[in-house]
């Protein structure tokens, strides 16, 4: 398991700048993890014989289903036994005592700690179907303190992305969910689908292989699409929500599997977009920010027509960007931006009307503007937001995509990053 589990980190990762040092604790992890295997199993075996559905009129007086919990804390993954009903927790087990004891090795970095959670849960979902937790008819799943998230042995599902999540037959044993064990790799992707999407406006591939068979599935946002070998064109699929999306590819992606396709990792980092204009960028979202982002969306029909009327042409970036967010209205988080030695904390975003309005605003048109400094080869910018900082005007440079600070309404203070770079990974905090 120790080294199939680090190639896959090292492949799905490769992008990160701190994959060596994030390889070096996942190692470390995995390592614990592994003398911990047997012990843990022994563990999680007596739990099951004891509370199963079998046994379950021994423990459970309640009218509802009883979920067969391990419980946790917050970033702390030592489980401990209890019985979930739908008005709260049973004391812990005692008799058991603790299932597994996190070994705290944690990562420097920040994908290290989505990284630990999955490789603790790829570890225990492994444990699962090697002593066939599912045969003992139950439901079980993790449940995190103060708070109602929850994995589910059962499907390997978090929360609602879960078929057991709200399940109450008491009189009907449960059958395995799988029709058989997922490989590694299946395991791995599969827990790391969680309901809170923070960065969907990046692209997600995923490929299997069947034979001489080929897919491509990729999503981006609400957005699905596959490409197989028998076609070179993407068939898009939009969904209503995030969750949808995630429901999809984890429902998709299974039933690939289960028609004998087997997944891979692909080495390839020049792989098309799910369409032109799926641009790449690391702002922090939900599913009620992007919901507002989403319906508030562009045509790029309108963009279109804003390029006509004012006789311009938006950068590639800053247009899709224009088409996705138009001004970033309904979320303020990510708002500082890495211009090469620090980071330049936005106000605001300026929408398609707001920039509509600074062109005619202008004490003399935008096209004598553009006739003059075409004649001089002078830098030809456009207004698009507002500094936090003494509220000084970001401008893009319309040929060069390149950002600068506007100063006492006439000087432009060139920053060294385009707009692509610009947007590309955002964050919360300035310094």
């Amino acid at each position: 398991m120790k080294q199939e589990l680090l190639d896959i980190i090292s492949k799905k990762y490769s992008g990160s700048k701190q994959l060596g040092g994030t390889l070096k604790v996942a190692e470390k992890l995995i390592d614990k993890l592994q003398d911990l295997t047997v012990q843990t199993e022994r563990k999680f075996l007596s739990f099951l014989k004891k509370y199963n559905f079998d046994t379950i009129e021994k423990f459970s007086e309640y009218p509802e289903y009883p979920s067969v919990t391990l419980f946790k804390g917050v970033d702390n993954w030592t489980l401990v036994p209890v019985i979930d009903y739908e008005g709260g927790v049973s004391d812990i087990d005692q008799e058991i005592g603790i299932i597994f004891t996190d070994p705290q090795i944690y990562p420097e970095d920040g994908i290290g700690y989505d990284l630990r959670e999955e490789i603790i849960l790829t570890w225990l979902s492994k444990i699962w179907f090697d002593i066939k937790g599912d045969s003992y008819g139950i439901i079980v799943k993790t449940l995190e303190n103060n708070s109602t998230a929850s994995f589910f042995l059962n499907d390997l599902s978090w929360d609602n992305l879960s078929e057991f999540r709200n399940y109450n037959d008491k009189g009907t044993r449960l059958a395995p969910f799988f029709k058989t064990t997922l490989d590694l790799i299946s395991i791995f992707q599969r827990v790391s689908l969680i309901t809170y999407p923070v960065y969907p406006y990046t692209n997600k591939w995923r490929f299997f292989t069947k034979g001489d068979d080929f897919v491509e599935f990729v999503s981006y946002g609400n957005e699905t699409a596959e490409m197989s070998s028998n076609s070179s064109n993407h068939s898009l699929k939009e969904h209503k929500t995030l969750f949808d999306t995630l429901k999809y590819e984890q429902e998709r992606t299974l039933e690939l599997y289960e028609l004998g396709f087997s997944e891979f990792l692909s080495n390839n980092k020049t792989n098309k977009p799910i369409y032109e204009g799926a641009i790449e960028t690391k702002f922090h979202s939900g599913e009620h920010w992007y919901y507002n982002e989403q319906r508030n969306r562009l045509s790029i029909d309108e963009i279109s027509e804003f390029e006509r009327e004012n006789k311009l042409s938006l950068p590639f970036h800053f247009k899709h960007y224009l088409r996705l967010f138009n001004g970033r209205k309904y979320n303020n988080i990510n708002m500082c931006f890495n211009i090469g030695t620090e980071y330049l904390k936005m106000k605001e975003f300026y929408n398609l009307d707001e920039i509509r309005d600074t062109l005619k605003s202008s004490t003399e048109s935008f096209l004598s503007k553009l006739f003059k400094s075409l004649k001089s080869n002078s830098l030809q910018w456009l207004d698009i937001g507002i500094t936090e900082e003494g509220n000084k005007k970001l401008s893009l440079n319309l040929t060069t995509s390149k950002l600068a600070i506007k100063e006492n309404g006439k000087d432009y203070k060139e920053l060294k990053v385009d707009f692509e770079n610009f947007i590309h990974e955002p964050r919360n905090y300035s310094r």
